[in-house]
């Protein structure tokens, strides 16, 4: 029993199963292949082939049919558009000459043909020479009607002697502001810089008043807050300042005003708010002018920043 078990475990002492008589025959449609004629199943399998290879092939006869097409469509498209590039209105005007030309007897040549066809905006005299604004042969139209001058006012008579020299920029009673925003700006620097810094103060206040979105606005603030700066009350300087370098920062005063500011704060005794502005002005602007970026430097020195 022992060994029976263990010949019934070993599987190479297990018989090779028996060879069938009927080996599968490949399809007929494999090249090399040969398949009983009168076989059924080969004969199924070979017709389904067939019927699947003439799908395929009606797949592909419809795809290119569907290209054709669209070439044709894009041929047409691109000989649609050589032609109204090149011929447009002329060669739809030489083909409607051509074929009036046999019942005339004279064909007009395609340049006379685009001549005739195109209409020009300019006005032809002789086509309506009774037009408004037809040219008439002297003497043969009436005379105008005289005008009349009766209710006219007479013309102011020219001075005879020499004309007046000009007497410069008006002046406006209290404040010595000349006319124009220019004029008014150009009397307070003068006022600022003779030292007369109260009335440079006033004048600018009234510049600004009256022309805060001018282009000379952020020139003014800045010798607005030189008046407090010079007058040693860097609380107000700082303030003109300050608002130069929040609502001008990119005009060409706002380093110069950024430095005031640094200076002011520093005279308030605010040090470490000194020496942020300070350092402000090289990294904000980063081209001002040389002699402005030297000074921020000395100041950061001198409050040992």
């Amino acid at each position: 029993m022992t060994s029976a078990r263990a010949f019934d475990l070993n599987p190479f002492s297990r018989p090779a199963p028996p060879q069938t008589a009927q080996s599968e025959t490949p399809p007929a449609s494999i090249p090399g292949a040969s398949a009983d004629p009168g076989d059924p199943g080969a004969l199924d399998v070979r017709v389904d082939r067939l019927e699947d290879e003439l799908r395929q092939a009606n797949g592909r006869i419809e795809e290119l049919e569907n290209q054709q097409r669209r070439l044709e469509d894009q041929l047409k498209r691109f000989q649609q558009d050589v032609e109204f590039r090149l011929g447009g209105a002329g060669s739809a005007a030489a083909a409607a000459a051509a074929t009036v030309a046999p019942t005339t007897g004279a064909a007009p040549t395609p340049t006379s043909a685009v001549k005739t066809a195109r209409k020009g905006d300019a006005f032809d005299p002789a086509s309506n020479p009774e037009a408004a604004g037809a040219p008439r042969p002297l003497g043969t139209t009436p005379p105008s009607a005289p005008l009349d001058l009766s209710g006219a006012p007479s013309p102011t008579p020219m001075p005879s002697g020499p004309l007046p020299a000009d007497s410069g920029p008006k002046v406006i009673a209290g404040l010595g502001v000349t006319d124009g925003p220019r004029g008014q700006y150009d009397a307070a620097i003068e006022a600022y810089r003779s030292g007369r810094y109260a009335q440079a103060e006033e004048q600018l206040k009234a510049f600004l008043a009256a022309n805060g979105s001018d282009r000379l606005a952020p020139d003014a603030i800045f010798y607005l807050g030189e008046t407090y700066f010079q007058r040693s009350r860097p609380r107000e300087a700082a303030e003109q300042y300050l608002k130069l370098s929040t609502d001008f920062s990119r005009s060409a005063r706002a380093p110069e005003g950024m430095l005031r500011l640094g200076q002011s704060l520093a005279l308030l005794g605010s040090n470490e708010q000194a020496c942020a502005t300070f350092a402000e002005v090289a990294r904000r602007y980063p081209g001002a002018a040389p002699a402005v970026k030297k000074s921020a430097e000395h100041e950061m020195q001198k409050a040992h920043c």
